[in-house]
Order: C-alpha cells, then structure tokens, then sequence
C-alpha cells in the first residue's frame, strides 16, 4: 500500500548546492538509483565524509540489518487500520509495555508523509548539506527497518540543521546547556523561533522523528513533535495548505491511539484535515478516503458502529475506485467495515467483507500472516453466532495455526485466539477444552503482557467462572481473588470492575453455602455500585436483588422489601414496565408480602408477574441466556 501521500510533500525534492558539484554526482545517484537501503546508505556515508561533517566522528555503528523485524517491530498493539477492538487500555498517555507497537506499516493511516530521501543541489550552505545528508542516512535506515539508528540519525540532522534554535518544554534554549551529540533525550521537537526562517527540511525531520516515536509507542513524544511540525507547516504553507492537512491527520491518529477519552480532540482534527484535504484534492481523492478511514475508527472506539459506517463505506468506495480491489488499504477499510457490521448483527455482510480483506492479505502476505489469523478468527466467530459450530471450530483452530506460523507461541495476539476458543467451548459447555484454552492463553499473557494488564484480568475470571460452573468453590474462589488484587491495583479500590468481582465472589460464597460471607461480600459491592455508577445501572438494581434474596432468607423481610422495590424502580425505568426481569423482581416481591402473610398483596404481584412472563413468551425458569436472572429465581 501506499504509506505516504504525495500531496503531503514525499518524494525527491531539489536543491540547491552551494559547493561547486561537491554532492551533485550523490544526489544524482540517490534520484535516480533503483538500488536498496544498503547502497543508499553507503552513497550517504560517502557523502558524509566528503563533506568533513563532525557528526560522524560519534555515532552508532551503520551496519544495515534487512534480515528481519526488530523487536520492537514484532507483533501488533492494534493493527492500526484493522485490530480496533484489541487496543491496549492505556489511559494516562505513557509509554506502553508491550509485545508490539502500535502502527502496523502495512496499512496507511496517513502517518508518513515524507518517506523517501531528500535531493540537493549547488546552493545550500554547509549545515543544510550536512543535515540532508544526515536525514538521508535516517531514511535508508528506517527502510532497513533499524529503527534505533534511523532516530539517531534524524536527531543528529535535526541539530545540524537548527543549531541552537531548539526548545524544551518549558521554553529554554535547550542548545544552550548541553552540546553533547549523545544526548538524544533532550525534548528538542518544541520549536519556538521564526518557522518561516527554518529550511523545508524541518518538516520532513520532524515528521519522520514523530513517525518513529509513533511506531515505538511513544504517543506522547509523538504529539509534541507532530504538534511542532504542524507549527512549521502553517507558518510556512498557510492554514489551508495539504501539509498542514496531513500534520492534523496525524496528530489525530495519535490522539486516537492515546486514549478514548482523547476521542472529542482526534474527531475534530480529523474534521479539519477532512475539510483541507478535500478542497485541495477532491472527495474522491486517496488521502480523503485515509482519513474518513480514521473518522470512522473513532466512532468504533466510542461504540458507535452505524455512524462508523457511515465514514468506512465512503471510504471503501473511494479505495475501491482509486487504488483497486487488490489494494491493502481497500482491504483494510473492508475489514474495518466489516467488524462493525458484525457489531451490528448483519452478518452476511460482514462475512462478506471479511473474506474481501482474508483474499487481498492470502495474496499480499502470505497464508501465514497475522492478519490472516485475526480475519479467520472473526469469520469463526460469524460462523458460531449462526450456530455453525463445526465449521467454526474448524476456523478457530486453522486461525491459532495461522498465528503461531506468523508469531511463534508467546504471542498477545495468540493468547487473544486462545481466549476465543475458551468462549466458544464454553458456550458449547465442553468445560474442559475451555479450561485448557484459556490455561494456555494465560500461560501466554503472564509472559508478554504487564502483570496486571486487563486481559490477564479477564482470563483469571473466566477461569474462576468455570470453576464456579463445576460447584469447585475454592478454585474460583481463588481466581476471582487473583483477579481482583489485579483490577484493585490497575483500576483502583473504588472502581466498577472492583465491584463486579466484589459482587461476583459473594454469589459464590451463597452457592457454597456460606451466607454470612456471601452478604459481607454482597454489601461491600452494593456500597461500592452506589458510590461508582448511576443510581439507574442494571449491575446496581442486580446486587440489591442478590442481597434482598439473602435478607429474605433470613427473614429480614422489611429490608428486603425495601432492596427489591428499590430494583423494581430501576429495572421498570430502564427496561420498562413488560422486561421480564421486572417480572422477576415482581416475584420476589410477592414472595415477600406471601411470607408476611398479606396474601391479596402476593397474589397481585405473581399475577402480574405471571402475565410479564407470558406477554414475553419468558419462564425465568427456562432462561439460559441471563445467568444471574435464574439465580434469583432458583434461590428464591
């Protein structure tokens, strides 16, 4: 796929040369060379030392690696264009530990604006032809995909170029304290001087310094830079400029990947970039599909997955017609709208959609790629919801091969798969290969992941919930405690996920028997679901249902009544007056005025219960689909 948008700047581009000839002949050759990075990069190096720069004599060692992946560079934190639903939950804009990073090369979230090397000719002074030469050494090895020395490089022509004219975050020369070529931790990307003075390499530096700190996790190094290059580009090309177009873009990407509390701030960037790029280019132009692309991941990132259409079918329509039916980012954006039709239960389109994306990644990649996985991995899951479930689990197990072929075993994305054939075996009630699923998952997760990153949370309960299916108390009981040391310490003390657990474990106790530590349990989560969510939830009205039930069986009938009239309210504003589980509350109810003796009073709530459950075609007793909906009614 295209990575870089040619209206964004990328490309060759001339200069002058104020040496007689010194680089003409390198940059002649760096133009029109069909060479690779390691040639390119000995043209620089050859460069560099003509030119007598002093910012070789301390630098990494350039020995050009294209066997494979840096570490770094393995695996995926999101897919960029694809994975949305298997972001990491970061939420205070720090670097994230991870197996893999964020922004997958194969797919164009338009990030990459200036991807090749850049010319020069016989006007520059000294220090341009030095910073050139330096970004250029910066690009080979970027394309080599050494990303370490690619950064080094960028910094050392960033400080070649700018001098002393760099500033931290607090508005201090930063050149002036510290001279030292090895101090690449500097915040050197906060500009604050006159942009229209910088050369126009300043842009391509800057842009390809945050693109890297991008690909590494960096988002928020990565907003100052972008932030910085933005600066530049409206100084120097007016506001309305395609430069400054693609700089939004791009820092509307990285709020989207920073947080989705960020997603008010990435929509309204991308708003902007939209409005430029399509008055400069066309609504039917690539980087306008790019960035409905991106509009419409963050409308998935907020649940909104018919406004997310909206954005990725303009987008696949635009991708189809200009980039064909062959292209990656076709593929991509197929697959975007495809898991949100999935989300909205029309299945044979989003079958559709994926086997597009499945055709175009078995013929760009390979029949062992991990894109190829993912997308087996949500055609099983199509497949499982229509109730084809061997040929789902057919797909499940082709997709884990796929995956360790691409991965190896310990693998984020590979503990994700196991997660999937957890569920599905657990829907099919074959317990064991759910246990053994999601064992081998968590196995995976404790090694690749932060010890309390959420999907080890979610592993640890699902388990527990398994051993809780088997009446083995203890074991989920000891899970769930695992869990919950987990969500205390990433979520805090007072957090709905705290209570849910708090909640969880007290049914447990119930089921074991022990009614003094169920209701201990049971009323911590019920103080703790008053404090953190609203006075209307369904988890709130759930946990008054639960502690009335054991009230009642202890005949506390007043406070019970009061916890079930209290549910009764939520569950009818909610839900409305005919839900069933408003004839399940009305139940207990009248199991409370029967055990009081004021039997007209029962009578009137079975009746209108009965009448729920009938208008509903709905016996709770029946009910597979609402777990906690048959434990009231079984326990009362």
């Amino acid at each position: 796929s295209s990575l870089s948008s040619s209206s964004s700047g990328s490309g060759l581009r001339k200069r002058s040369l104020r040496s007689s000839g010194l680089f003409r002949s390198v940059a002649k050759k760096l133009s029109i060379s069909g060479n690779g990075a390691e040639d390119q990069l000995s043209l620089c190096k050859k460069g560099l030392r003509r030119a007598g720069s002093s910012s070789l004599r301390r630098v990494v060692p350039m020995d050009v690696d294209t066997s494979s992946r840096k570490s770094a560079d393995v695996a995926a934190s999101t897919g960029a264009a694809l994975l949305e639903s298997e972001k990491s939950n970061d939420r205070d804009g720090k670097d994230i530990k991870s197996s893999y990073i964020y922004q997958r090369m194969d797919f164009d979230e338009g990030m990459h604006a200036h991807p090749t090397c850049e010319m020069l000719s016989t006007d520059q002074g000294r220090n341009v032809v030095s910073a050139t030469l330096l970004f250029n050494v910066g690009q080979c090895h970027r394309q080599a995909e050494n990303f370490d020395q690619a950064a080094h490089f960028f910094h050392r022509s960033w400080k070649s170029l700018v001098g002393n004219i760099i500033f931290d975050a607090s508005g201090r020369d930063a050149g002036e304290e510290d001279d030292d070529d090895d101090d690449e931790e500097e915040d050197v990307y906060l500009i604050k001087t006159r942009f229209k003075d910088l050369p126009a390499l300043a842009l391509p530096i800057l842009q390809n310094i945050g693109q890297l700190q991008y690909r590494l996790g960096k988002i928020a190094d990565a907003i100052k830079t972008y932030e910085a290059s933005l600066h530049h580009a409206e100084t120097a090309h007016g506001p309305n400029h395609v430069i400054v177009g693609s700089a939004l873009n791009s820092l509307g990407v990285l709020h989207y990947h920073l947080s989705a509390d960020h997603s008010d701030k990435a929509m309204d960037l991308f708003r902007r970039s939209l409005a430029i790029r399509t008055a400069a280019r066309g609504r039917d132009h690539p980087e306008v599909a790019t960035t409905l692309n991106n509009m419409g991941r963050i409308h998935v990132q907020r649940d909104e997955f018919e406004e997310a259409l909206t954005y990725y079918e303009e987008a696949l329509e635009i991708r189809r017609a200009r980039l064909g039916l062959d292209s990656l980012d076709y593929a991509a954006t197929a697959f975007n709208a495809g898991q949100s039709f999935h989300q909205r239960n029309k299945l044979d389109r989003a079958l559709e959609l994926y086997r597009e994306f499945l055709r175009v990644a078995r013929t760009k990649f390979s029949d062992n790629h991990r894109d190829v996985a993912v997308v087996l991995s949500g055609i099983a899951q199509i497949h499982q919801e229509r109730g084809e479930h061997d040929e789902a689990l057919k797909l499940y197990e082709e997709s884990l091969q796929v995956g360790r072929a691409a991965l190896g075993t310990y693998h984020s994305e590979i503990a994700m798969l196991l997660n999937r054939i957890g569920n599905f075996h657990f829907e099919r009630e074959d317990l064991d290969a759910a246990l053994r699923a999601y064992h081998e998952g968590l196995e995976i997760e404790k090694k690749v992941l932060e010890p309390d990153h959420p999907n080890i949370i979610v592993t640890l309960s699902n388990l527990g919930e398994i051993h809780r299916q088997r009446s083995e108390w203890r074991a989920a009981i000891r899970l769930y405690e695992q869990a919950l040391e987990l969500q205390k310490k990433k979520f805090g003390a007072e957090s709905a996920d705290v209570a849910t657990t708090i909640n969880t474990m007290g049914l447990i106790y119930d089921q074991k028997g022990d009614t003094s530590k169920a209701l201990h349990y049971l009323q911590d989560a019920l103080v703790l679901r008053r404090k953190v969510l609203d006075k209307n939830g369904l988890d709130l009205s759930a946990t008054l249902t639960y502690v009335g039930t054991i009230l009642y069986r202890r005949n506390m009938l007043s406070l019970a009544m009061d916890l079930f009239q209290e549910s009764l309210q939520i569950r009818t504003s909610v839900l409305g007056p005919d839900h069933r589980d408003v004839a399940f509350t009305m139940y207990n109810c009248g199991l409370v005025h029967q055990q009081r003796g004021t039997y007209a009073d029962a009578i009137d709530c079975y009746k209108e219960s009965l009448m729920l459950s009938l208008s509903s075609r709905t016996i709770c007793f029946e009910s597979t689909s609402i777990r906690f909906d048959i434990y009231e009614c079984v326990q009362l």
